[in-house]
Order: C-alpha cells, then structure tokens, then sequence
C-alpha cells in the first residue's frame, strides 16, 4: 500500500526534530513546529549550554542535560557556541500514541504533564539510548516510511520512560506504598482503564477492596474533591482535547467516550464546561480565546 501525501501531512504536522550541531556562534531555536499547536518539547543537550525560555520562566542547561516542557507561545531554545544535540516538538496527539491507555500508562502521563530538567546527567548508558532514540526519530521524519506513527510513538514512549527514572519520579511513586497516595494512584490506574466504560464509584471502591465511603474520604481528604468530581474532570480533559485537536465529529468524539448519544453527552460537556462541544470547538479555533483554558489539568492526581 502506497504512502499517501496526506499520510505523511499528518505525520510532520504532529512532530519536528532538529539536530543541534556544533557551530562558532549562538543560534536560537522556535519550541514550536510551525505546523501545528506543539504541545510539548524535549530536549536533549549532549554538549554545551542553553538557555530554555519559556514565558516568565527561563531554564538553564548543561550538558549532558534533558528538559521535557509544556511549549508556551513564543517559547525558545537558545543554544550557546559549541553546544549540540536535539530539539523535538511535538503534538498532544503523539504524546498521547507514546503514553498510552493502559493502567501502566499512568506514570508516564503523570510525567508528561510536568515539567523535567536534568542538569549534568552521569548515566552515560542513558544518554546514549536517549541520543539513539533522538536520531531515529530525526531519521523517520526524513525519510518516511510505513507505520512512522507507531514508530515515533515507540520511541517517544522510550524517551518518556527514560525522563520518568532520571527524574526521581519513579522513586517518589514506590515510597508511596501502603498509603493514601498509593490508593489514589491504583484508582486512577482504574480510571484510565475504564473510564470509556462509565464505571460507577461503587465498582472502582469494590475493585480497590475498599468502602464507598473511605474512598470518597481520601479524595476529599487529600484532593479536596470526591471521586466523582475527579472523574468527570478527567472525561471533561479528554473531551477537550478530542475536540480541540483531532478531527472526529461531535458525535464520534461522544462515541469514542463511551456515551450512549451525543445528546448525553452534549449535556455532560455543557454542564462541566457551560459550552456546548460545537461552541468550544469553534471558540478554541481563536488561540486568544479564553475557552481554550477550559481544559482542566489531570496533574493534581498522585
């Protein structure tokens, strides 16, 4: 089956990769790509410094360094003489192909949600499968070829995991054991799991081997919001970035969220959002919109 040019359209609007050679002066790279709302940007500096600018903020780096960062308009990557290494931009839609769906995802979404930087890496062997990864992803963008999406979302997925265990993420989320918190994570394994499902609380506490009312407690104890809240929270983020970023229709979107009619779930989104989907979709086409800041973040999970 041949490749498509719409095919590959869709590939390099989703992702860019830029390898940063070493050069006598200081360049200055755009986080975004250009050709579509990049979402998020990973950087891995083998040599060199840089300066990360990103709205208010500004990161410094020092290679061997790695930065995972959300992109805001107008971020950059200035990139000081004698430095090299790799810039990628990339879209929600791609991050989402490297995460995942299943309970093991979850982490990895965490992450993705946050931002990393790691200055001055020693683990020469994770450098150098993070720099392998970077040059794969650089060579499928040029020269193409079938399943690219997959293989980018391989390697991606790669880089996520690498970011996840030299954050110190990884650690944080074991100590958790026996806690609230390590309750808390395994229902949002279950909330990934089942969410299309429309699960009722009660069926996520019976699943956790816990009472209704004990979860409802942690949540509000440590989330200061029940269980149901978070649901809808999390339905009311996909529905957001389904709407905003992929090309389903109104109702594809309510089909692929697993409720029963659009109508259903034209009332659900209205009664989380106060907009209808049709209306969210049109105003969040205007990036200065302020309906594009509806999304809610995921992030105030464990």
């Amino acid at each position: 089956m041949p490749i498509t040019t719409d095919y590959w359209q869709h590939i390099n609007s989703n992702a860019a990769a830029h390898r940063i050679d070493t050069t006598l002066d200081a360049r200055r790279y755009a986080l975004a790509n250009g050709r579509h709302a990049t979402a998020h940007a990973a950087i891995l500096l083998l040599s060199g410094s840089a300066q990360l600018g990103l709205g208010k903020d500004s990161l410094q780096l020092q290679a061997p360094a790695l930065a995972w960062v959300e992109v805001p308009p107008q971020g950059y990557l200035r990139v000081n003489a004698g430095s090299a290494g790799y810039l990628l931009s990339l879209s929600d839609l791609l991050v989402k192909e490297a995460v995942g769906q299943s309970a093991e995802s979850v982490p990895l979404r965490y992450l993705a949600e946050r931002r990393v930087l790691q200055n001055q890496l020693d683990d020469r062997e994770a450098l150098e499968e993070l720099a392998q990864s970077c040059r794969s992803i650089e060579r499928e963008l040029k020269r193409g070829g079938k399943a690219s999406w997959r293989f980018l979302g391989a390697h991606l997925s790669l880089l996520l995991i690498h970011c996840w265990r030299l954050s110190g993420m990884e650690d944080v989320s074991q100590q958790a054991h026996s806690t609230d918190s390590a309750l808390l994570m395994r229902y949002r394994h279950l909330a990934e799991l089942h969410l299309r499902e429309h699960w009722k609380i009660a069926d996520y506490a019976r699943a956790l081997g816990i009472s209704h009312d004990r979860l409802h407690d942690i949540c509000m104890r440590t989330l200061q919001r029940s269980p149901l809240a978070l649901l809808h929270n999390r339905l009311t983020h996909e529905a957001c970035l389904r709407l905003l970023r992929s090309g389903l229709t109104i109702e594809q979107v309510a089909a692929d969220l697993g409720f029963r009619s659009t109508t259903h779930f034209s009332r659900f989104f209205r009664n989380n959002t106060g907009l209808s989907p049709a209306r969210y979709r049109t105003a969040a086409k205007h990036p200065s919109s302020p309906e594009t800041s509806i999304i809610r973040n995921y992030a105030d999970w464990p």
